[in-house]
Formats: C-alpha cells, sequence, structure tokens
C-alpha cells in the first residue's frame, strides 16, 4: 500500500473518533455508550476503508483552485458520510440477520443512508463543522500525494 493510502486509512481512523464522538452527541439519555458506538459498528469497520478511498480521489486536490478545493471537499465529506452511513445499514442488516428478525433492506441500505447523510450534515449543521476538517484533511493528503510524486532530491 503506498503512502498516500496509508495517510488515508489513518484518516478514516481518526474519522472513527468522531462518529463515535458524534454517536454519543446525539445518543439518548437511555442509551448507554457502547450501545451507541454499536449502533454505528458497520461504519466504525469501513471508515479505514473510506479514509483509503478518499485520500485516492485527494490525489490532486492541491492542483485545483480555492473553488473547486472546497467543492471537492464537500463533495468528498457527503460521499464519506453516505458510505459511512451505507456500511452502517450493513452492519445494522447483518445484525438483524443473526437475530432472526425481518430485514427492511430498502429502508436500511438506501433510504436510510440518503436521508442520514442529507439530514444529518445538512439539517444538524453539522457540515459546518466538519467542512473544515475535511479540507484540511484533503491539504494533508494531497501533500503527501505531491510529496510520493515528486520524491525530495528530484528536480
Amino acid at each position: 500500500m503506498s503512502k498516500p493510502l496509508r495517510w488515508g486509512v489513518a484518516s478514516g481512523c481518526v474519522w472513527i473518533g468522531v462518529a463515535i464522538s458524534v454517536a454519543y452527541a446525539v445518543s439518548s439519555i437511555h442509551t448507554t455508550r457502547l450501545d451507541a458506538a454499536l449502533t454505528f459498528a458497520g461504519g466504525i469497520v469501513a471508515a479505514p476503508a473510506i479514509g483509503a478511498l478518499i485520500a485516492y480521489i485527494a490525489r490532486r486536490f492541491n492542483k485545483l483552485n480555492f473553488g473547486r478545493r472546497l467543492l471537492v471537499a464537500l463533495g468528498d465529506l457527503y460521499l464519506a458520510t453516505y458510505l459511512f452511513q451505507l456500511a452502517t445499514g450493513i452492519g445494522q442488516v447483518l445484525a438483524q440477520l443473526l437475530r432472526g428478525r425481518v430485514v427492511d433492506l430498502p429502508g436500511s441500505l438506501i433510504v436510510g443512508p440518503l436521508i442520514g447523510t442529507l439530514l444529518g450534515l445538512t439539517y444538524t449543521g453539522f457540515v459546518l463543522a466538519l467542512l473544515p476538517l475535511s479540507y484540511l484533511n484533503h491539504v494533508l493528503i494531497g501533500k503527501v500525494w505531491d510529496h510520493v510524486r515528486s520524491p525530495p532530491g528530484a528536480g
């Protein structure tokens, strides 16, 4: 695995902490911290792979102008959130299947992730807090890609 993709995986692990913090913040009084984290277990497991995907997408990020950088960071934030929600839905479907419960596939794998992404980021205002983090993440990953493309001492 190349160095930028390793940084992407590490970034995904950092975003796991963000996800757990958000899960804990939005959990009700009657939910324990473990229950809040287990709700997002599928997404937590998939976060490093999602981070590697976003790192691959960000490989030419530093060559864009500011407006396009902002759009890429915003688009990737929504994409990563959707993929996280989708992985969470897959984890919940598997948990329901293992318990022998009836599974709502369209709700868990299509509607839930879309609504969760759109409302979870936009309506709650989390996009305002996470967009600068996404932008910074892209800048750092882009710098690693630039460093890999032009090794020290070359040119």
